[in-house]
C-alpha cells in the first residue's frame, strides 16, 4: 500500500477509535464501542507497521502526522492535557517540515507554544 492508502488506513482507523470512545460513554452501546475501539486501534497499529516497514521517512511522518492531526479533530475540547499535548506534537512535525531540527535530548516544556 502506497502513502496515500496507508493515510486513509489511519484516517479510518482515527474514526474507529473515536467512535468507540463514544460508544464507551453512551449507554448501551459499550460493546459495540469497545469493538469499534479495538478494530481501530489494530488497524492504526497495522498501518503504522507497514509505514515503518517501507523505512520511508517521509511516509511514517505522514502516517503518524495523520493520526495525530484526527485525534486533535476528535479530541474533548474539555481534555487541556490532550489538546495541549497533541497540538504540541503536531507542531513537532511541523517543525520538521520546515527544516528545523532538534537535538535527540530535546524535551518540549509544559503547556507553551513551541516556535520554530
Amino acid at each position: 500500500m502506497g502513502a496515500t492508502g496507508l493515510a486513509n488506513s489511519v484516517y479510518n482507523a482515527a474514526l474507529l477509535i473515536d467512535f468507540g470512545r463514544k460508544g464507551f460513554a453512551t449507554r448501551g452501546k459499550a460493546e459495540e464501542g469497545r469493538i469499534s475501539y479495538e478494530k481501530g486501534i489494530a488497524e492504526a497499529l497495522s498501518a503504522f507497521k507497514e509505514a515503518q516497514a517501507t523505512a520511508d521517512p517521509q511516509i511514517i511522518i505522514l502516517v503518524e502526522y495523520t493520526f495525530l492531526s484526527q485525534e486533535l479533530q476528535f479530541c474533548d475540547k474539555s481534555d487541556k492535557d490532550s489538546l495541549t499535548s497533541l497540538t504540541q506534537a503536531i507542531q513537532m512535525f511541523d517543525c520538521y517540515a520546515k527544516g528545523t531540527k532538534y537535538p535527540e535530548t530535546y524535551t518540549l516544556p509544559k503547556q507553551q507554544p513551541l516556535g520554530c
